[in-house]
């Protein structure tokens, strides 16, 4: 009945002792060698510190009182929950600490090891977070994307170290939110990482999310940069209600609003791949279309957001939680944690252990810090997708106009004026419409969009001017915007006295974070100097290529030190996308170099052109 120590373990006759038999010995006499040991057995169990080192491979390392264990210990400690100090005093961990053990030295897929370091790190028992493990995990295991095949265009160098490190994420089962500033390009790395996948796995399936107005815009990025993949659009009245609707598709892109009333539909198939663009629209984890996202059976997640927290620090277990699901604990967990938290007391410290724990699984790049990689203007043309009930106007002004025509054409212009008027926002046409934001939002995709667009850049704190052609929209505008974020926007357009126009620039200029000024075009589109704006909208789109060019230069100009997004929103498939055809290919063949002119025929031969074309 001798006890022995055998590699660092008790036995008995040969036999392994757990220790839970032990514990109940107390003070034992055992055998090291020849050597006869009284034993101490600890009454109490034993806290363990741990380490983590990423390299050359992933592994942890054991400390008792500061001390190392060596090799058997830590073998005895993790098969048998116990370990011999000093040749003569053995220790035994809790039930908890044992489970944790046994994960740290188990088969640990990453997104596991990661939960398994925050926990380690929250509860104490290792000291660092090791930071941007992600990144040293790849660059080890020296993992590059592979989407040279199906991606036809070059990517920034930061792009391709964005792909790469979605890609690892990917392989490896790791959900993650792509955070990068507004205009570094979050929807090409992301078409990228989708071809990326399918290069690897020809059989897998990409969901991809989007607000309703960016529909038709996805679709034409994926022509643009991976023309090979045509995308699966699940969306309108003729969409299949069944499965198997997108069995013959690889990529399948549907609007929120239609994931969360098909749901059932969705839940039936499995994604290797989701992205949700515009990811904030998930902030509220109660919201329907929230619940519907989290009811999908999904491989990997990418949240696409430029703003992952904006009002609260939920934003941010939201986001986390849907793309990496129990990373930050549980919801409630999460809000004792810190957002009822002491904040005198303990707000830095908490934000720093979150802020270290989003690091690993989110990407964001800010434009300084690629500066030199970018261009001084980036021009971001983007469709917009005309809501059901703005297709019937749309069509029934073309049909309108097309009739017209076979009448001899005297009505075109007024009509030509009447769609502008329309593509710019239907209130300007129909007065039953309330001017209130969100009627305004409801009815015009567009300027849907013009407000996600505006949110992302009240998050940035920067500026903005908005170049709109009638004074109504200007009016609804600033009126929306002063409902919605609290600041009345200068306007410059024809109303504007001359000598009041300096003024308004001035207080815009001075001004801190977020401010607005709207313009016209021709009114305010030459010789004003707005270097404070790091933005300009053109929300309604002109028919000279040079009126906008002159615009843009409001801000992109000598004097800016900082890169310009220039945004050019057009309705797909009508005669707005047409016009932004036409205004794209006239620069490239220009030079950049365009006479200005107000050509009314040349504009109305452009419409007859465009109602010819459909009637063919």
């Amino acid at each position: 009945m001798a006890y022995r120590i055998k590699d660092g373990m008790l036995e008995q006759d040969g036999i392994l002792l757990e220790a839970e038999h032990l514990f109940s010995l107390g003070r034992i006499s055992a055998y090291s060698g020849t050597e006869e040991v009284e034993m101490v057995i600890s009454k109490r169990p034993t806290r363990i510190h741990f380490e983590f080192e990423a390299e050359p491979t992933p592994h942890f390392l054991l400390f008792f009182r500061g001390q190392p264990l060596d090799a058997e210990q830590t073998h005895s400690l993790t098969k048998y929950d116990y370990f011999i100090s000093d040749g003569k005093r053995l220790h035994f961990v809790s039930s908890h600490l044992s489970d944790l053990l046994t994960s740290a030295f188990g088969e640990l897929p990453l997104p596991k090891l990661m939960k398994l370091l925050r926990t380690l790190h929250l509860e104490g028992f290792m000291d660092e977070f090791p930071s941007h493990l992600i990144e040293v995990l790849r660059s080890n295991q020296q993992k590059l994307a592979q989407h040279d095949k199906l991606f036809v265009k070059s990517l920034y160098p930061y792009q391709e170290e964005g792909v790469n490190w979605l890609s690892f994420c990917a392989e490896n089962g790791v959900g993650t939110i792509l955070a990068d500033d507004m205009g570094l390009g979050k929807t090409a790395q992301v078409i990228a990482l989708c071809c990326d996948v399918l290069e690897k796995s020809p059989n897998s399936k990409v969901l991809i999310v989007v607000p309703n107005p960016l529909i038709d815009n996805w679709v034409r990025e994926f022509n643009f940069f991976a023309p090979s993949i045509t995308p699966y659009l699940h969306y309108g009245k003729n969409r299949r209600g069944v499965a198997s609707a997108f069995d013959d598709h690889s990529v399948v892109i549907t609007p929120y609003t239609t994931m969360t009333s098909d749901i059932t539909m969705f839940e039936d198939v499995y994604f290797n791949l989701a992205l949700f663009d515009e990811a904030s629209m998930l902030k509220n984890p109660k919201s329907t279309r929230s619940l519907s996202a989290r009811r999908l059976d999904i491989g990997v997640t990418v949240a696409m957001s430029g703003t992952p927290v904006e009002n609260s620090l939920m934003d941010a277990w939201a986001l986390t939680d849907l793309v990496f699901e129990g990373f930050l604990g549980g919801q409630e967990s999460f809000k004792s944690r810190y957002v009822h938290s002491n904040l005198s007391e303990t707000l830095d410290k908490n934000l720093e252990e979150l802020e270290s724990s989003l690091r690993q699984i989110t990407l964001r790049r800010m434009k300084k810090d690629v500066l030199e990689q970018l261009p001084e203007k980036l021009d971001i043309h983007t469709a917009v997708s005309l809501g059901e009930s703005e297709k019937i106007k749309y069509e029934a002004l073309i049909d309108e106009m097309q009739h017209d025509c076979q009448n001899g054409g005297g009505g075109i212009l007024p009509l030509m004026n009447k769609l502008q008027q329309f593509t710019a926002h239907p209130a300007l046409v129909e007065s039953t419409i309330p001017h209130d934001a969100n009627s305004l939002i409801k009815s015009s995709a567009k300027f849907e969009l013009l407000m996600m667009q505006l949110d992302k850049i009240v998050q940035a704190g920067e500026k903005v001017i908005i170049f709109a052609t009638f004074h109504k929209v200007i009016d609804l505008i600033q009126g929306a915007i002063n409902e919605r974020y609290g600041i009345l926007s200068g306007v410059i357009d024809g109303r504007t006295p001359n000598d009041e126009r300096q003024s308004l620039i001035d207080t815009f200029s001075a001004s801190e974070g977020f401010n607005v000024l709207l313009l016209h075009p021709r009114t305010a589109g030459m010789g004003l100097n707005i270097t404070a704006a790091t933005n300009v909208i053109h929300y309604c789109r002109q028919w000279n290529p040079a009126l906008e060019e002159q615009a843009t230069a409001r801000a992109w100009r000598n004097g800016q030190k900082s890169v310009v997004n220039v945004y050019y929103m057009y309705y797909a498939d009508t005669i707005e996308e047409k016009i932004d055809e036409r205004i794209r290919l006239k620069q490239q063949l220009s030079n950049r170099v365009v006479s200005v002119t107000d050509d009314k025929e040349t504009d109305k031969q452009i419409m007859l052109e465009y109602l010819e074309a459909l009637g063919s």
